[in-house]
C-alpha cells in the first residue's frame, strides 16, 4: 500500500504558496489534485494543528499559509501529514520461538526503521517550501 499523505500535503502547501493572496477551500484543492475532498480536509486539519496553515470558516472562508515560505520545512509537513508516526514500520507478526530469525526480527527491523526515519527527517529539515516554489514556473 502506497501512503500519499506526505506528497499530497506538500502539494497542498505549494498550492497555497502559489495562491498566497487567496483563500482556497478543500473542494478546489481536491479538484486540482484529482482526489477526494474528505481526504484533503483530513490533511488540512493536520496542517492546521501543526500551525502550518490557517483556516477561516464561514462564507468566503478557506485556508492559507500560516508562516512565510522560508519558515516551513518539509520535515514540518512530513510530521503533520503522518501525525508524527513513521511511514515505514516493522511488522508485528507473532514470534515463532523455534526460529532464531523470528525471535530477533523486531529488533533488527526497528533499528532499520529508526535509521530510515532519522535520515529522512535530516534531509527534509534542510528543504523549505521556498526551495520548492523556486521550481514552479
Amino acid at each position: 500500500m502506497v501512503d500519499t499523505r506526505f506528497s499530497v500535503s506538500v502539494q497542498i502547501m505549494m498550492s497555497l504558496a502559489y495562491h498566497e493572496d487567496e483563500l482556497l477551500n478543500s473542494e478546489a484543492l481536491a479538484k486540482t489534485l484529482k482526489t477526494n475532498a474528505t481526504f484533503i480536509r483530513r490533511l488540512v486539519a493536520n496542517l492546521v494543528e501543526a500551525d502550518l496553515i490557517k483556516s477561516y470558516r464561514g462564507k468566503g472562508g478557506g485556508i492559507k499559509l500560516a508562516k512565510p515560505l522560508y519558515a516551513i520545512n518539509l520535515k514540518d509537513i512530513y510530521l503533520a501529514a503522518t501525525n508524527e508516526k513513521t511511514l515505514v514500520r516493522a511488522h508485528k507478526k507473532p514470534v515463532t520461538k523455534a526460529c532464531p530469525v523470528s525471535c530477533c526480527i523486531e529488533g533488527v527491523l526497528d533499528e532499520i526503521v529508526c535509521g530510515i526515519e532519522t535520515t529522512t527527517q535530516g534531509y527534509l529539515v534542510k528543504k523549505t517550501l521556498s526551495d520548492l516554489m523556486k521550481q514552479v514556473n
